[in-house]
């Protein structure tokens, strides 16, 4: 057989229960044929992201506004009564005195150069007053606090842009109020296009309410933030350059309590996770706060310039973020970092017992996930000779002068390299124990976001966040 042996048709519908996949090729009862001519009444919609508001709404091709009130279906006498006041209009300024004189003076210099042969007359006035016409010349007129009655074109792009769509969401409306359509697809590219982070909050939520199929393209984490995880599928560019497509929530196999909990995690500021090259996630705010500081003290890269994105997850439950790294889903590198503290900071013993409830992180490793975990606490790994001067000055900022004293003491006496290297361990020990007081006292977050501020003082990572580095850099 050849391909002059087969024939296409297009068909809709049927029992979704069915797997197209499983099918003969002469089984029957897959939907109905259906024709071109009900595609038509299918309407698509596609909005790139820059483009010319200003112009399109003038445009009577394109404009949605003359779609709008089309859509209202004005009645016949009510047109004529507009033509006719268009008309009068129209007279009263052609019989205006100066425009008078100038139409007689053009119509007389016209006939005088193009001569007898080829006389016309000619006079001034607006074109002939047609429904169509006034359509055409209707202009948006906009107010504010501070203006009143401007039109489009003093308007920014992005409020522009929220006003183009404004109105086309009204004129999708009416059009399935009035059952003229067997359906409608809204394409729209980068909506968040010079808008402000609020404004594309708002349009995300109109849009999510009209009932309308809409599929569009975003760079925007405040996009992202608000709509359904089953609802995005990512486009993650692979190492040989093919392209890595899948809806998060299904190709990362996740339960419903796991989508309901990433909804409500992946706000604007986390979900740049689904847009990094590279993903680097920790604990919570000290390791925000700290780890980019040191990476950029020691390295001399910022961690964004080199594709990283480093995200805290307020906790130990890496499981769930482990899961979107996947074929099929988020086909990155993601770097699990964490201390040997698994307990939650506001657990008590009584109500946590490591034996049974510490995560085991080790089993999330797969093609795309490493863990690299410390030997203690964060604060502790902290404590390393090349890092000391850091916690120094953070405890003079800080107002701690005990502490100041007795990490100055000690990191002399590391430098000194009398010790022997039990008393060594011990001293870095006891050093760690400071720190780590420390910051409970003043509050882990608050006391990385202090030392960060010195954190060019540092010339050295704790090893296992060294290898996350690394490896992520590969």
């Amino acid at each position: 057989m050849t391909l002059d042996d087969y024939a296409w048709e297009i068909r809709g519908g049927g029992n979704p229960a069915i797997d197209l996949l499983d099918l003969e090729w002469n089984e029957d009862g897959v939907g109905e044929a259906v024709r071109f001519a009900d595609l038509q009444s299918f309407l698509v919609i596609h909005l790139p992201a820059l483009r010319d508001v200003e112009g399109d709404l003038r445009n009577p091709r394109q404009s949605p506004l003359i779609k709008l009130i089309e859509s209202f279906e004005i009645p016949k006498e009510e047109q004529e009564e507009l033509i006719q006041i268009l008309d009068e209009a129209n007279n009263l300024i052609a019989k205006s005195k100066t425009i008078s004189d100038v139409a007689q003076a053009i119509d007389s210099r016209f006939k005088d150069v193009s001569g007898p042969a080829f006389e016309m007359g000619a006079k001034l006035g607006l074109s002939a007053a047609t429904f169509r016409a006034i359509l055409r010349n209707l202009k948006l007129i906009l107010s504010d606090t501070s203006l009143q009655e401007f039109e489009p074109g003093r308007n920014g792009l992005g409020m522009n842009n929220i006003l183009y769509i404004s109105i086309l969401i009204e004129y999708l409306k009416r059009r399935i109020a009035g059952g003229n359509s067997s359906g409608q697809l809204i394409l729209i590219e980068e909506p968040e296009a010079h808008l402000h982070p609020q404004l594309q909050y708002s349009l995300i939520s109109a849009l999510n309410s009209i009932g309308v199929q809409t599929v569009l393209t975003s760079h925007s984490t405040h996009v992202t933030s608000q709509v359904p995880l089953k609802t995005i599928v990512s486009l993650t560019k692979r190492g040989d350059a093919s392209i890595a497509a899948g809806n998060l929530a299904l190709n990362a196999k996740l339960t419903s309590g796991e989508i309901s909990d990433l909804e409500r995690y992946l706000d604007s500021t986390k979900s740049s996770l689904l847009y990094a090259r590279k993903v680097m996630l920790v604990e919570g705010a000290a390791e925000l706060f700290l780890i980019p500081a040191l990476i950029e003290s020691v390295h001399k890269v910022k961690l964004e310039r080199v594709g990283i994105s480093l995200t805290p997850i307020h906790g130990v439950h890496f499981d769930v973020y482990a899961k979107l790294f996947a074929h099929g889903s988020l086909e990155k590198k993601c770097a699990i970092v964490a201390d040997a503290d698994l307990i939650p900071s506001d657990a008590t013993a009584l109500d946590f017992n490591p034996d049974d409830s510490a995560p085991d992180l080790m089993a999330l490793e797969n093609d795309f996930v490493q863990v690299f975990l410390g030997a203690t606490t964060f604060e502790r790994e902290l404590t390393t000779k090349g890092l000391l001067p850091m916690h120094i000055a953070a405890a003079e900022a800080l107002g701690a002068p005990k502490i100041h004293e007795a990490l100055s003491s000690g990191y002399a006496k590391l430098c000194s390299g009398s010790l022997q290297l039990d008393d060594e361990v011990k001293l870095r020990v006891e050093l760690g124990g400071a720190v780590l007081n420390t910051a409970k006292r003043f509050g882990k977050a608050r006391y990385a976001q202090v030392a960060a501020r010195f954190a060019d003082h540092a010339n050295e990572l704790p090893e296992y966040i060294q290898q996350a580095f690394e490896w992520l850099s590969e």
